[in-house]
């Protein structure tokens, strides 16, 4: 893995769940990789990855991989919270060098 996508992944769990944070809480997020036409093997980019906790990953009743469209209905769809990760990650690295 490149160092570029190291930070963003460190980024990512100092974010916490996307989701969660929709409803106000901060939790512990594992990576999900939003898949974009790639088949099942194929590992889609880095780039296109957000913080979810395995709730919201792959446990709950209203995961992302269990239950996509409640999911989508509750939170967005997953290029929606791409975005506004993309965002939080941005606003992450101005904070930052606010204090450096």
């Amino acid at each position: 893995m490149r160092k570029e996508h190291k930070e963003r992944f460190e980024k990512l769990r100092q974010i916490g769940c996307i989701a969660c944070i929709k409803k106000g809480r901060i939790t512990t997020p594992v990576i999900h990789h939003i898949r974009k036409q790639t088949g099942l093997s194929l590992r889609p980019s880095h780039d296109d990855t957000i913080p979810l906790c395995p709730e919201h990953h792959n446990m709950g009743k209203a995961s992302v991989h269990l239950n996509k469209k409640l999911f989508n209905h509750l939170f967005g769809t997953e290029e929606e919270l791409l975005k506004e990760t993309n965002l939080k990650i941005i606003q992450l690295e101005q904070e930052t060098i606010l204090w450096k």
